[in-house]
């Protein structure tokens, strides 16, 4: 599953929904962005007669509140896909196109596919004890339920799969930018480099007056010896008692 934050279902519009609809129904999503230029609110009449509007297409939107528990993750997962590749550093840098329209028109055909599974899965059952062929025609309606289930898997994976190559490219993108910016330090460290030539006559130069320090102390210890022996020498010899 792309991502490794926690996935919470948004509601879904029909791609065929009214841009200023569609938009009023984005506003309820966390990190949406709109258009330039589209205020954050409207004015309250204005929006007063789009909440009116969304009345009347309630058909051709899908709120997460309808859906039970398996089918919300299923959308959520969608949603969370096609906000990867459309959210794009990629795509703001002009490197990447995604088929915008495309990518809505999954999320919808996989929201109306969750609202399907959750519609049927409240159907009412019939007790399989009632019979052999009553058993025989639930199994049948299991089987069918599993198979659109792993239908509708099927596609939000190959949205995750999308999404995933998508995010790779992006941290491969981003590295690379990293290294540029990084490499742009280059000639401080140069710098630094190029100090150590100085520090190595510095070295040297240090090293030469050490080596005279040492012979000058070296002098200095065998001209003291010399005086301590010159000393000794000096030392006059007790006069004999009277």
């Amino acid at each position: 599953m792309t991502g490794k934050k926690a996935l919470w279902a948004q509601p879904a519009c029909d791609p065929g929904l009214p841009e200023q609809l569609r938009l009023l129904v984005a506003r309820s999503r966390p990190g949406s962005q709109l258009p330039p230029g589209q205020p954050e609110r409207p004015p309250p009449l204005r929006r007063w007669l789009r909440q009116r509007d969304l009345g009347r297409h309630s058909a051709s939107i899908i709120y997460p509140q309808s859906l039970d528990q398996a089918d919300r993750v299923l959308l959520a997962r969608a949603q969370n896909a096609v906000d990867t590749v459309l959210g794009s550093q990629l795509r703001a840098a002009g490197l990447l196109e995604p088929d915008e329209p495309s990518l809505r028109r999954h999320e919808w055909e996989v929201a109306c596919a969750a609202r399907e599974l959750t519609r049927v899965r409240g159907l009412p059952s019939a007790d399989a004890e009632t019979g052999a062929l009553t058993a025989a025609v639930l199994d049948a309606q299991q089987r069918a339920l599993m198979l659109a289930v792993e239908a509708t898997t099927s596609r939000v994976s190959a949205l995750e799969r999308y999404a995933d190559q998508v995010a790779a490219a992006e941290d491969a993108y981003n590295d690379w930018q990293a290294a540029l910016r990084q490499a742009g330090l280059n000639d401080v460290y140069l710098d630094l480099v190029a100090r150590t030539a100085a520090d190595e006559l510095a070295v040297a130069e240090l090293d030469e007056l050490t080596g005279r320090a040492a012979v000058m102390a070296q002098l200095v210890k065998s001209s003291l010896r010399e005086a301590t022996a010159a000393a000794d020498v000096l030392v006059l010899p007790a006069r004999p008692a009277s």
